[in-house]
């Protein structure tokens, strides 16, 4: 199993290809879970199979239009499935551009934001289907 973090900076929410938000920083997670395969009656490994990738990260000081979101979704506790776009300020490659998409909030609801600005006080965590790092 592999590890990757990388953080995340000038994070712009889209919900439907609108922007509906955005974050101070982000930090997300790819664990990569590598299988080895052998070829039959030989023990020393053939290849090394990509296996399952898990994205998972969190949002700090998350800003969400709740209003425009309670419009899009009324009467739903979480919010619905987003895209992000944020800037890499770690690694190899800073300064590229970070796509997230498929991401919904683990355990935050709409009405844990503030009511009149729509911050978020603490990190809201995430899980992703898919990401795409730009050049």
């Amino acid at each position: 199993m592999v590890n990757q973090r990388i953080s995340l900076k000038d994070v712009a929410i889209y919900l439907n290809g609108n922007q509906v938000g955005g974050a101070e920083s982000a930090e997300i997670t790819l664990t990569r879970e590598n299988e080895v395969a052998y070829e039959s009656a030989n023990y020393l490994p053939v290849e090394i199979v990509d296996g399952k990738i898990t994205i998972e990260g969190s949002l700090t000081r998350a800003f969400l239009d709740v209003d425009l979101l309670n419009q899009l979704f009324p009467n739903q506790p979480l919010a619905p499935y987003f895209t992000f776009m944020a800037t890499v300020v770690s690694g190899k490659g800073p300064q590229r551009k970070v796509e997230i998409m498929g991401a919904k909030l683990k355990s935050a609801n709409i009405s844990d934001l503030g009511l009149d600005a729509g911050w978020a006080k603490n990190t809201l965590p995430f899980s992703a289907l898919n990401w795409k790092l730009s050049s």
